[in-house]
Parts: C-alpha cells; structure tokens; sequence
C-alpha cells in the first residue's frame, strides 16, 4: 500500500473506516475524506460522518495506531462507492 492508495482500516472495537492512506506515521494512520462503513438490510454502505457527533463528510481522521487492528487494500467495488460518495460523481 502507498499513501494516496484507498485503504480500509478495522479498529481494536471492529469499527471499519474506508479512506485514502494520507500519511502514516507514530501517531497514527491519516485517512482524507474518510467513511465510516454500516450496514442495513440491504448490506453494506456508508455513514455521512465519522461518529455520532462528528461533523459530516470530515475531511481527514487521524486513527491512533494503538486503535488499529489492521490496514488493507479497498475491495474495487467497495472503492468505487467510496469515489462516488465522496466526489459526488457516479461512474
């Protein structure tokens, strides 16, 4: 993974965040224009923000590393919403 990649990010309370990989370094992972992944009962999709009380569509969130479980490479499909929701633009 490189930075500018979409990365999916899982924390130690098995929250997943989808973002792109702004910087890592002590004291965390940087995600931009991340999205916290829920699910319903039609699957998978995102939230408008990061936490309840967030504001919506931040445009980066600092993950502390002792919070991480692990960081992985984005589903292409999962990316591809992720791309349409925070750009605005369906492709």
């Amino acid at each position: 993974m490189d930075i500018k990649d979409v990365v999916t990010v899982l924390t130690s309370l098995g929250t997943e965040y989808v973002g792109r990989l702004q910087s890592m370094d002590k004291n965390g992972i940087t995600l931009s224009n991340p999205l916290l992944v829920t699910t319903n009962e039609k699957g998978i999709g995102f939230a408008n923000g990061v936490a309840m009380t967030g504001t919506t569509h931040p445009k980066s969130l600092l993950i502390n590393l002792t919070q991480i479980v692990f960081v992985t490479e984005t589903n292409t499909m999962v990316e591809k919403a992720w791309q349409e929701s925070t750009s605005g633009l369906v492709t």
